[in-house]
């Protein structure tokens, strides 16, 4: 999906600034790179839509700026009006093609774990990785496919399918999907195994 929004300059900076503009609709931003920020606005309404579309630290916006032209970015910070749930100002970060950068990428799973349908407990432990990445390189998300998940089966962060440039900042190999036994599956283990090592004239005559 494109990611797109219009970006007016900015000159003037300074509260009574900023609260002007965001009385004629506008939210004040702020683009970050190579160590410089550059001032601007975007319309309110179009900047809560592309919010509401579901971006995330990781997604890649286009900004048309004014007098300036297409710049790659993403969402580095937004600041929100807490008693009004509106959009206060918003930091983007500017990429370099060719440059890492670190964000986080969203784990979404899809399917059903078979080992849920017989009873095992199905626990999602990781929603989001921290990776350090080219921004070519960016997704939006990682879909991970659960339907195989038997009963004590788990998916690990080595076992992530991703792009060879990433580096996955986290310590170890934790856990991000598993099929757990539930408190009733252990117990019926041990009554099969009970059942199993029980002499043959005790089976016969518990029927």
């Amino acid at each position: 999906m494109s990611h797109k929004i219009a970006v007016k300059k900015r000159t003037e900076t300074g509260k009574n600034i900023n609260n002007r503009l965001r009385m004629s609709g506008m939210v004040p931003v702020n683009i970050i790179g190579q160590g410089q920020a550059t001032s601007g606005a975007v319309n309110e309404k179009e900047l809560e839509r592309l919010v509401h579309s579901g971006i995330r630290q990781s997604t890649l916006i286009d900004l048309d700026f004014e007098g300036v032209g297409n710049l790659r970015v993403f969402v580095k910070e937004i600041q929100r009006f807490p008693e009004l749930s509106r959009i206060r100002h918003v930091d983007f970060y500017k990429v370099e093609p060719g440059k890492k950068i670190v964000t986080r990428i969203g784990i979404h799973v899809q399917g059903t774990a078979k080992g849920s349908k017989l009873g095992g407990q199905f626990d999602h432990l990781i929603h989001e990785l921290r990776v350090k990445t080219v921004p070519e390189d960016l997704v939006e998300s990682l879909e991970i496919d659960v339907s195989d998940l038997d009963v004590g089966d788990s998916i690990k962060v080595s076992d992530l399918k991703v792009p060879a440039s990433w580096e996955i900042l986290v310590n170890g190999d934790p856990i991000v999907a598993a099929v757990l036994k539930t408190k009733a599956l252990l117990a019926q283990e041990r009554a099969e195994a009970k059942d199993a090592n029980a002499p043959a004239g005790a089976k016969k005559s518990g029927k």
